[in-house]
């Protein structure tokens, strides 16, 4: 484990002088590919908070850089969801809500599509202050529709947290407790 916290420090080390020694030289999506390189031989390990919040944000500002220098680039939304990702990483919901609905809005044929639309969800029902039971509902809604043939305890799930959806998230999940508690 210690050995992944060394292998990580020294990679965000790395990969942050090269980034701004190299801006001219080295292409932004060289950058991010080295970031990707960086994630997989971190592989989820642990680090600091203050690493991990440097690396995201590090990460997060060449993929908007990329995003701004190559507007019409096919990988943007994928850049984008992964902003939004990395901002809910470390704990920036404001941030990564707006990335999520500029990817909702700009690409809605994004392939992930699903799963943005769950996390907007779950960030105006979990992380959003004060929480917005409208835009739970609707995004949830449109999720439903949008992807009918999802497996059938997805569609549960997301039924169910429609069925309460005036409870806050730490409410539903204390209803759900009891309700497993009261099963045969």
């Amino acid at each position: 484990m210690m050995k992944k916290t060394i292998i990580f420090s020294a990679l965000t080390i790395l990969l942050i002088a090269c980034g701004s020694k190299n801006e001219n030289k080295v292409s932004v999506h060289t950058r991010i590919d080295q970031y990707e390189d960086s994630i997989q031989q971190w592989g989820g390990g642990s680090g600091t908070k203050a690493d991990i919040s440097s690396f995201a944000n590090d990460y997060i500002n060449t993929l908007l850089e990329a995003y701004e220098e190559e507007p019409e680039n096919p990988k943007n939304p994928e850049y984008l969801d992964r902003v939004h990702m990395w901002y809910s990483t470390i704990g920036n919901t404001p941030d990564a809500l707006k990335w999520a609905l500029v990817v909702e809005e700009k690409y809605p044929k994004y392939p992930n599509r699903q799963m943005v639309l769950e996390s907007i969800a779950s960030l105006y029902d979990n992380g959003i202050t004060p929480r917005d039971s409208v835009k739970v509902r609707e995004y949830y809604t449109k999720v439903l529709k949008e992807f009918p043939t999802m497996p059938e305890s997805k569609k549960q799930d997301i039924t169910d947290r429609l069925k309460y959806n005036n409870l806050t998230m730490q409410e539903y999940m204390r209803v759900q407790g009891e309700e497993v508690t009261e099963l045969p």
